[in-house]
């Protein structure tokens, strides 16, 4: 709880004039972060273990984890079309 509190009083502090600039993203390593009402418009970059993903925090949110917009793992999709499935015919001699 600590660590929740003092990244709501960071935020709550840059959100006056450095983070409502349209390049700025702050960076979050916490995907436990609960999003508040005061989180509402702002652009963070959640870090998923390799790389950090943008993420602009909408009213729909609040009350959600960070993690559950970040996702950790690719989502594979397989296509029959990718694939041979026809049998490879021997060469007579």
């Amino acid at each position: 709880m600590k660590k929740n509190n003092l990244i709501l009083n960071l935020i709550n502090f840059l959100k006056k004039d450095i983070l409502q600039n349209d390049d700025f993203y702050l960076k979050i390593f916490d995907r436990n972060l609960r999003i508040n009402a005061n989180m509402v418009g702002l652009k963070l970059a959640v870090y998923n273990g390799k790389f950090f993903i943008p993420l602009k925090i909408k009213e729909n949110m609040v009350g959600k984890l960070l993690g559950s917009f970040s996702f950790s793992k690719n989502i594979l999709l397989f296509n029959k079309n990718n694939y041979n499935y026809k049998k490879k015919s021997k060469k007579k001699k």
